[in-house]
């Protein structure tokens, strides 16, 4: 048995690198956002009037409006998508099992750049695969600017997403459906339900865990991601797809304010840390 010391003494590695490389950039960011500053040089102590500017910061308010509808939109497709699919494939051979596993995962593998770039191209007005398709079908007039029309842009961004991440919930769903007790599934066919009986009544609840912490951990991406919308839209046209990680980086590398771009990142960080606590709350109690 190890000692008490013996035991710090392994894990001090791991909270070095941890203080070094997290908590002191962020309690550097939590101090830089109570000055004001002036073009890369601190001007004078500010105390919370960056945290305050944040209640008239329309920018603000309409990023955090599309961060929570982006969760929304992951929560009603990708999660709902993976739960269909996994359940159909989990009926299958174990050799199809791996080999549809494998090729629905490979958009996850894909880097958010990479896909913006290829789902920039989908998107394109003039040569894009989208409006062709549409095209071929008689449906045209349904095609457009999928990123440079306001009603459109930030759901065929949240599309682009999906596309990426629905891969990963097919997996971790797949997973929990092989731990589930597979004479549930004999006995109720015995008794002569269907498919759609059995998805209903064993696979969705006995998944409440599984759909609960996809849920959460799509939540907290919501709040994160930036790559996929910088890549292709920059927040644009005008705000309609801004949200809180680019209204920062705007902020902070093109506006030059940096106390207010570290008030909006500590901001950022204790609502991720809020859903990340809710998170871990309600996954130990059900």
């Amino acid at each position: 048995m190890y000692s008490s010391r013996q035991a710090w003494l392994f894990v001090l590695p791991a909270l070095l690198l941890y203080g070094a490389f997290v908590a002191v950039p962020i309690l550097q960011v939590a101090a830089y956002s109570v000055f004001s500053w002036d073009n890369g040089s601190i001007k004078a102590f500010g105390g919370l009037s960056n945290y305050t500017r944040l209640m008239s910061d329309n920018v603000f308010w309409t990023a955090l409006g599309h961060n929570a509808l982006w969760a929304v939109l992951t929560l009603c497709f990708p999660l709902l998508i993976g739960l269909v699919l996994a359940s159909i494939l989990a009926e299958r051979s174990p050799r199809l099992v791996r080999i549809m596993s494998a090729v629905y995962f490979l958009p996850r593998t894909i880097p958010l750049v990479v896909a913006g770039i290829i789902w920039g191209w989908i998107y394109n007005p003039v040569f894009g695969l989208l409006n062709y398709l549409l095209d071929m079908v008689g449906l045209g007039s349904w095609g457009g600017a999928w990123l440079a029309e306001p009603g459109s842009a930030l759901i065929s961004l949240n599309a682009a997403g999906a596309w990426t991440f629905y891969g990963f919930c097919i997996l971790i769903y797949l997973s929990a459906i092989q731990s589930i007790d597979p004479s549930l599934y004999e006995a109720a066919s015995l008794d002569g339900a269907s498919w759609g009986q059995r998805f209903r009544f064993i696979t969705v609840p006995l998944l409440k865990s599984t759909t609960l912490f996809l849920g959460l951990y799509s939540a907290i991406e919501a709040m994160r991601f930036f790559d996929l919308v910088w890549v292709t839209t920059q927040g644009g046209p005008g705000y309609d797809t801004e949200v809180l990680t680019t209204h920062i980086y705007k902020t902070f590398f093109l506006v030059g304010d940096f106390g207010y771009a570290a008030a909006l990142s500590v901001v950022l960080l204790v609502i991720v840390l809020l859903v990340g606590s809710l998170s871990y709350r309600i996954l130990r109690q059900s």
